[in-house]
């Protein structure tokens, strides 16, 4: 999985403290964002993508909140990928997968 990186253009909102004016088209404000914070072990239930199943259509990618989903590039073909990081188990991308290739399963945290 790939490492993510806050964007430079919020970046740079952040530090200039430059107000909505200057919010770049399309960007989120950052405070509280899955880019910032690890929230993935806040639910019980997580997506699995069946890679066989997965047509590469990004429904997942379009409609998950947090950015957890990544498409991966596997034998000429993309295919969507959890970021179990940034997961807070909400389960849009499963509402939203049209073949049923995501499909949830219960995880057990281990505590000390």
């Amino acid at each position: 999985m790939k490492k993510k990186e806050i964007p430079i253009d919020i970046q740079n909102w952040h530090i200039n403290k430059w107000g909505t004016e200057k919010l770049p088209i399309g960007g989120a404000v950052p405070f509280h964002s899955s880019y910032g914070y690890k929230t993935g072990n806040w639910s019980a239930r997580k997506p699995f993508v069946d890679q066989e199943k997965c047509t590469g259509c990004l429904n997942c990618f379009y409609y998950c909140p947090d950015s957890a989903i990544e498409m991966q590039e596997i034998d000429g073909k993309y295919v969507a990928e959890c970021d179990f990081n940034y997961c807070k188990g909400c389960g849009i991308c499963v509402q939203h997968c049209p073949v049923n290739a995501i499909e949830w399963t219960k995880v057990r945290w281990h505590t000390k």
